[in-house]
């Protein structure tokens, strides 16, 4: 399905991350493809409402505001001067959460995509980590692309696609889309027990998912992996075989840790793996 890569969000904060964000929404926009840039200002004031809110931020009485729409404007001039065949808009709202914001404007564009780079970490304080990308898909039931600084000018050649319980429709309408962008090898990944048996995922199901890759002329493999950490050995497997890219489903593939560390948070900052929550 290209639809995935026609409407797009992209959070920016105008530094690497933005640059790195934006980069990959250009490489992946279709033909007609919409991006919104959202500037979220973090600046939250108790008993704030609504109303008020959208008062100060479309009088532009918030800090900085004219530096910060000078900026995202450059941005989109910038975007649509490299790709004539797409469409930019900007947003800049004000929210004493990052997550909510991204949520509430995923949900009121309805977006396919959103794009989330980050360039640092808290691994073992996961609520420094403004964004869970996990959590952000499960809410807007958008696709969730999680990048780091790794992925710059970096080809996307390997997948790995983990097959472990759950129905796989959506991964492979997902990696679908990129097979048409680009030319890839798959990777499918599934569990056993410790008692050498299927861990939760019927044989058959597998196989289908392995003919239906097969039949969309990819090139593709399969390894089986132990380990009762399944986003942790997910990931491990992606790192050892230098992926590219990384297709799970949101929390129940992505939490590598307590309470919320999501794959992504533990990726070192020049991994080159992208991670999409599904």
């Amino acid at each position: 399905m290209s639809g995935y890569f026609k409407k797009m969000l992209i959070p920016v904060d105008f530094s690497t991350n933005t640059d790195i964000a934006v980069n990959k929404g250009l490489e992946l926009a279709d033909s007609g493809t919409t991006i919104h840039l959202l500037y979220v200002h973090n600046f939250a004031l108790p008993g704030l409402t609504g109303i008020v809110k959208r008062y100060i931020t479309e009088a532009g009485q918030l800090p900085d505001y004219e530096m910060v729409k000078k900026k995202i404007t450059q941005w989109k001039k910038c975007m649509e001067e490299t790709r004539d065949d797409i469409c930019v808009h900007t947003w800049i709202v004000l929210e004493g959460s990052v997550q909510k914001a991204i949520e509430k404007k995923a949900r009121q564009l309805a977006v396919d995509l959103i794009i989330v780079a980050k360039n640092s970490h808290f691994s073992w304080f996961p609520i420094f980590n403004t964004v869970v990308s996990g959590k952000l898909a499960k809410k807007t039931d958008a696709v969730v692309l999680t990048i780091k600084p790794g992925v710059i000018n970096k080809k996307n050649q390997t997948i790995v696609l983990p097959v472990t319980g759950k129905p796989a429709g959506h991964k492979l309408e997902i990696i679908s889309a990129i097979c048409r962008k680009f030319r890839v090898k798959i990777y499918l990944v599934t569990f056993v027990n410790s008692a050498n048996e299927s861990s939760g995922f019927p044989p058959s199901s597998f196989l289908q998912v392995y003919q239906y890759l097969k039949s969309m002329h990819s090139h593709v493999e399969y390894a089986v992996l132990h380990g009762h950490n399944k986003p942790k050995a997910i990931m491990e497997y992606a790192e050892k075989i230098n992926a590219d890219i990384l297709i799970v489903q949101p929390e129940s593939e992505t939490k590598i840790g307590w309470p919320d560390r999501h794959i992504s948070d533990v990726l070192p900052l020049g991994s080159k793996v992208q991670v999409w929550s599904v």
